[in-house]
């Protein structure tokens, strides 16, 4: 715990477990770490933008429904096939850590366990239930329950997520597979893009 001048919060970060909420008077001013990455524009998006991100290529997507946001201190739009930041939204990444290197020193390729940040506030892991439970309801899969055991099973490819005993057809949506990996709290083995079943 840090006690300099008072201060007696820990030294993790306090602003990331609530940043892109309504805070209360308690909070204090704090610096905090976003994941970036660069990508490219696959339309015209605007600063602050909400994107989802495909093999490099970021597309605008409801608030919520995707990975990220496009960099908001942009001073203008990105046109098509421009480059830009991409900004992750908050407490979605698993490692997040400070990296430098030196020509003395051989890169790090893997993160320590140590570096793995802690889940989604329950706020958050709420409100991705919801949304995921309100989704699945116009989806033809099975339960959220069932959905969400076999997402935590791993239990999927690349291409389908398949249910024995169940009836599961169709595209999965976009936005799916972020909204079970916050309720989750860790990232699914894959990524299938349809239902399938043994029906």
């Amino acid at each position: 715990m840090s006690e300099k001048n008072g201060d007696r919060r820990s030294v993790t970060t306090d602003a990331l477990a609530t940043l892109g909420t309504i805070i209360g008077p308690g909070e204090k001013r704090d610096a905090i770490h976003l994941a970036v990455e660069p990508v490219v524009a696959g339309e015209g998006l605007a600063p602050g933008d909400h994107i989802e991100v495909k093999d490099g290529v970021a597309t605008a997507v409801d608030p919520g429904q995707g990975l990220g946001i496009v960099d908001p201190f942009l001073p203008r739009r990105v046109k098509k096939g421009e480059r830009f930041w991409f900004v992750m939204y908050p407490r979605m990444v698993h490692s997040l850590r400070h990296v430098w290197t030196h020509p003395s020193f051989p890169d790090e390729p893997v993160a320590a366990a140590s570096d793995v940040l802690p889940g989604p506030p329950p706020d958050v892991r709420a409100r991705a239930e919801r949304q995921l439970r309100d989704m699945i309801a116009g989806l033809d899969c099975p339960s959220y329950d069932v959905v969400i055991q076999k997402a935590l099973a791993g239990d999927m490819d690349d291409e389908y997520f398949h249910f024995d005993g169940y009836d599961a057809h169709g595209e999965i949506p976009p936005g799916f597979w972020e909204l079970v990996e916050i309720v989750i709290g860790r990232p699914v083995a894959a990524r299938p893009t349809y239902f399938s079943c043994s029906c």
